[in-house]
């Protein structure tokens, strides 16, 4: 906001300045989870807000998480009436939690850090909730992904209260990429989750040695001992997905990690991930990560040195 206002000063817009507070449900001195101490106003104030942002908090478990939303309640009500009188509130990374829970995005499009959409999704089943863009937008209501997509979600915030210009201008000094306007290149499709079925986890073990060959999941099943029908399905209440969708999933995260080397051509990836057809790979990779296969490794690439990958074995 401080940049916004340096570029305000040098238009006709000069008087339009922002102001901030900072907030908390009892007022005073607090400390964030940064260790910074900021001063507060209460949140029983009457001040009506143009914009209200809920920033990301520290993440530790998801009993932690449970009691934070709980101890939070305090806040709902007054967000809901400040939204009530026209302001727009915005959230990203693990605030968005905080929005989800005062009911204002039930029917609603919103977005949420990637790596806790499945709780997102079991807390708030009603929320129409998007993992593909980057920043969602609807009826005032404003939520950004990740943490740093907040830099993204502001510029929006800034074009609707000072217009694109100065909204442009502020992107340009602070280098923020508004281009970017989607997560799914950013996304692991390899999402850790822990469980203890022991056979699945055999099975991930014989996916992981063997993802560099020709796999069938039939090979897969004679190994353990089951039918392909009940390893679907312990697959999928053990992690969410099929066998087929997992070893995917598997290729193209390690394709997208020799991408950003920079050092292999597309044919050399394709070989060393388990694709003989390039073409196919490429359609899977579009279909999964939303651009193609070069298209990813110029825009991620860095300078680091890679060796030739080694071929997979047993």
């Amino acid at each position: 906001m401080q940049v916004a206002n340096a570029h305000l000063k040098k238009t006709d817009a000069s008087e339009h300045l922002y102001t901030w507070d900072f907030m908390s449900p009892s007022g005073g001195m607090i400390q964030a989870s940064n260790s910074l101490c900021l001063a507060t106003n209460t949140i029983s104030s009457r001040k009506i807000y143009d914009v209200i942002f809920i920033p990301s908090f520290h993440y530790t478990n998801k009993e932690a998480l449970s009691k934070f939303l709980k101890k939070s309640e305090p806040l709902y009500q007054w967000l809901r009436d400040q939204w009530g009188e026209g302001t727009y509130l915005a959230a990203n990374c693990t605030g968005t939690f905080v929005l989800a829970s005062t009911g204002l995005l039930n029917d609603k499009r919103a977005t949420t850090t990637w790596w806790l959409e499945r709780q997102f999704r079991n807390r708030f089943p009603k929320v129409n909730l998007e993992m593909h863009p980057l920043v969602t937008e609807e009826d005032r209501l404003i939520c950004a992904g990740a943490h740093a997509a907040f830099w993204t979600q502001t510029i929006r915030v800034l074009s609707h209260f000072s217009g694109a210009a100065i909204a442009t201008q502020c992107a340009r000094s602070m280098l923020i990429d508004v281009t970017q306007s989607t997560q799914t290149p950013l996304l692991p499709l390899m999402t850790e989750r822990t469980h203890n079925d022991a056979l699945i986890h055999r099975a991930q073990e014989w996916l992981h040695k063997r993802m560099g060959t020709d796999v069938q999941m039939a090979d897969l099943a004679d190994h353990l001992a089951i039918t392909k029908r009940t390893l679907t399905r312990r697959f999928q209440l053990a992690l969410d997905v099929t066998p087929l969708a997992y070893l995917q999933n598997m290729r193209i995260d390690s394709a997208r990690a020799l991408l950003e080397t920079g050092k292999f051509s597309i044919e050399q990836i394709c070989a060393y991930v388990g694709y003989a057809d390039s073409s196919s790979f490429t359609r899977l990779f579009r279909e999964r990560i939303g651009i193609t296969p070069g298209v990813y490794r110029n825009r991620f690439k860095g300078d680091k040195t890679s060796e030739k990958p080694q071929e997979a074995n047993d």
